[in-house]
């Protein structure tokens, strides 16, 4: 059952302990504190209930800041690499600016030894039939 963990004008964290499940739905331009947090949130929902499967819809998020996603490359990036999340989808933001910022982190993220499958998706069913199969 989808439980509600954070919610703002921002961005809504839901999850599912039984299918070991979070999602994230972004909307806006987030920018430094409010950005940080958000990202510190996701990381602290995936934590604390050692989640296997993240959902990011990321279709209604803005542009990243440079300096956001510097300070997202070399804190944010390392924390998802050493999570318990072996499955993430994303849904792409309809903004080009954040596709390619979100890309960089991507790349990032396979300079690191981790066992995460990752797949973007333009249908939500297609991401979560994909998420929820077994490992």
């Amino acid at each position: 059952m989808m439980q509600v963990y954070f919610q703002n004008s921002f961005i809504s964290l839901t999850y599912d302990l039984e299918l070991q499940l979070g999602i994230a739905r972004w909307r806006g331009h987030l920018r430094g504190p409010e950005l940080r947090e958000a990202y510190m949130l996701c990381q602290e929902l995936v934590d604390r209930y050692a989640l296997t499967r993240w959902l990011a819809d990321d279709r209604k998020m803005q542009s990243i800041d440079p300096v956001d996603l510097e300070w997202s490359l070399q804190v944010i990036v390392p924390q998802i690499a050493a999570s318990s999340i072996l499955r993430m989808a994303r849904l792409p933001s309809f903004s080009e600016e954040n596709r390619e910022a979100v890309d960089m982190m991507i790349d990032k993220g396979h300079s690191y030894d981790m066992d995460l499958a990752f797949r973007d998706f333009l249908d939500e069913q297609e991401a979560m039939e994909w998420l929820l199969k077994p490992f």
